[in-house]
C-alpha cells in the first residue's frame, strides 16, 4: 500500500507541473490589404496561416488591416459543436495579456417574428418605409445573425463599445464534415475594440454550455438548481440550417446538458509595414 501511495504522489508530481506548465499558442495574424468578405468561405484562409487547437479539433487564423480583425474557425469534429446554435460563440479579448474573460463579443444566430425585426430595425435606424414593413411581414419569422457586447457577469455592454465604426459580422458555412464560421470585429480606438496594429493580446474562444439567458429561463420554469456547473455529457448541436451534413440519421441528438468548451490564444497583431 505504501509503495501504491508513494506511486501515485510521484506521478502527481510529474503532472501537476507540466500541466501547469502547458503554454498557450502564441499566434500572428497576417496583414490584410484588402477587406476580406465574410461569408464563410474557407477559401480565403490557406495553410501555412492555418493554426491547430487539438482539444477540440478546429483549425483556425487571424488576420487584419487597421480597421478591422478577421478570423475563421473550423470545426473539424461534430463531437466538438456542443450547443453553438443556441449558445453562439463568444470570443474574449484581454489586453492585460491575461486569461481571463474582460469583455467579448458574443455571436448567434437567433429568430425573431417580423414584428420584432422590424421594431429592432426601427429602434437602430429610425421608422421604415411603409412598403418595407408590409415585405417584411410577408414573413412570419426570420433567422438573422446578431452580436453582442458582454463583460464577465454576462451584462450587454454593446452600447458602450461599437458607437460610431461598422458593426461586426459572422458568417456560418456547411461543408463535407467542415462547419466554417468566419468573423469581423472591429478594432479602432472609437467604436471598436481599441486594439493597435503590432499588439500583443489574448483571445479566448467560449462556447456551449448555458448562458446567462438561458439559465433565467430555467429559473423561470423551475428547472434550474443553483450551483449546477457547465459541464455536461457530450451532446452534439442540432441546427437544421447550418450543420445537419455534419451528422448522420434523421434523428434530433438529445440536448439534456449541452458541454461547455473554451481555450485562449496569445495573438499578435500584423502590421502593414
Amino acid at each position: 500500500m505504501k509503495k501504491k501511495c508513494g506511486d501515485v504522489l510521484f506521478l502527481m508530481f510529474i503532472i501537476i507541473p507540466c500541466l501547469l506548465s502547458a503554454k498557450t499558442a502564441a499566434i500572428e495574424s497576417r496583414w490584410q490589404k484588402t477587406p476580406l468578405k465574410i461569408d464563410g468561405d474557407r477559401g480565403d484562409w490557406m495553410a501555412p496561416s492555418v493554426n491547430f487547437e487539438k482539444s477540440v479539433q478546429v483549425d483556425y487564423a487571424f488576420c487584419n488591416d487597421a480597421e478591422n480583425l478577421y478570423l475563421v474557425f473550423i470545426f473539424k469534429d461534430q463531437k466538438y459543436l456542443s450547443s453553438i446554435a443556441k449558445t453562439g460563440m463568444t470570443i474574449w479579448v484581454n489586453t492585460e495579456g491575461k486569461k481571463k474573460n474582460v469583455l467579448g463579443v458574443r455571436f448567434q444566430k437567433k429568430t425573431l417574428a417580423a414584428a420584432d425585426l422590424i421594431a429592432a430595425m426601427e429602434k437602430k435606424n429610425g421608422p421604415l418605409p411603409a412598403d418595407k414593413k408590409n415585405d417584411i411581414l410577408s414573413k412570419p419569422a426570420y433567422t438573422i445573425n446578431q452580436f453582442t457586447v458582454i463583460n464577465k457577469d454576462e451584462e450587454d455592454q454593446t452600447a458602450l463599445v461599437f458607437k460610431e465604426m461598422s458593426e461586426p459580422e459572422f458568417a456560418a458555412l456547411p461543408a463535407p464534415g467542415r462547419l466554417v464560421f468566419e468573423f469581423r470585429l472591429p478594432i479602432g480606438p472609437v467604436g471598436g475594440l481599441g486594439l493597435d496594429a503590432g499588439k500583443t493580446v489574448m483571445v479566448g474562444f467560449d462556447w456551449g454550455g448555458r448562458t446567462k439567458e438561458m439559465r433565467q429561463e430555467m429559473v423561470q420554469d423551475g428547472s434550474y438548481e443553483p450551483g449546477e456547473n457547465r459541464t455536461y455529457p457530450d451532446t452534439p448541436d442540432y441546427d437544421a440550417d447550418s450543420i445537419s451534413t455534419l451528422g448522420s440519421g434523421g434523428s434530433m441528438p438529445s440536448m439534456r446538458g449541452p458541454k461547455h468548451y473554451d481555450f485562449w490564444c496569445e495573438l499578435t497583431l500584423a502590421t502593414g509595414t
